[in-house]
């Protein structure tokens, strides 16, 4: 394999993020007298917002106040991360220190919004020109677990399928990759996957710290 990209996912694989979120969510739902349950978080994790909202209102009907409740959730999960900062995962940064010694590209590929990744990175000390390519959930028509994003990022930076690799930890990515036809390596979050989804990896690694390991077997 001729490596020449690699591309991150965001929330819950760079920064932990995720149980952040999802307790926002859910304490904003209830605000509004709305109970939603974890499995169903958990399941919606990796969608940006058009997808998200057809979701949510497919389950609890047309009168859910999606707007205000996304928007209340938001803000109260961006008060936490500034008051408190942000929880880099291990071996994030030393990975894009390799990879920029390999002359690998970097991409980032999250279904948030433009201005949450460039707060995360900012919030991590992490300079957006240390990546090659951002594309944010709202720049595409379809969020993961379809192949959009990832086609996109291909696409821009025009690279082959077959010289790209994802790194993921949500289901929807993981799908999305696969659909993709882009290897994926999974660092696990909150979500311990089953043989269907694991039958679709390239690899399961516990953090970013061994990532680097199995980018030298594939150079």
């Amino acid at each position: 394999m001729s490596l020449k990209l690699v591309i991150f996912d965001m929330d819950g694989l760079m920064y932990d993020t995720e149980p952040i979120g999802m307790k926002c969510m859910l304490e904003a739902a209830l605000q509004h007298g709305y109970e939603i349950d974890k499995e169903f978080a958990l399941n919606s994790i990796g969608m940006n917002v058009n997808d998200h909202r057809k979701l949510v209102l497919e389950k609890f009907g047309p009168d859910y106040p999606y707007d205000k409740i996304s928007l209340q959730s938001r803000k109260m999960r961006m008060d936490y991360l500034l008051e408190n900062g942000i929880t880099v995962k291990p071996g994030l940064k030393e990975l894009i220190s390799y990879l920029k010694q390999k002359n690998i590209l970097i991409a980032i590929a999250s279904s948030s919004k433009r201005e949450t990744i460039d707060t995360y990175n900012k919030l991590a000390n992490l300079d957006d020109s240390l990546f090659d390519y951002i594309i944010s959930g709202d720049k595409v028509e379809h969020s993961k677990p379809s192949p959009d994003i990832y086609l996109k990022v291909l696409e821009h930076l025009h690279i082959n399928n077959e010289e790209a690799l994802v790194l993921e930890d949500s289901r929807n990515g993981i799908l999305a990759a696969s659909n993709a036809k882009i290897k994926v390596i999974c660092v696990p979050d909150l979500v311990k996957h089953g043989d269907d989804i694991n039958k679709l990896l390239y690899k399961t690694v516990p953090s970013l710290n061994e990532v680097i390991d199995e980018v030298e077997k594939l150079l």
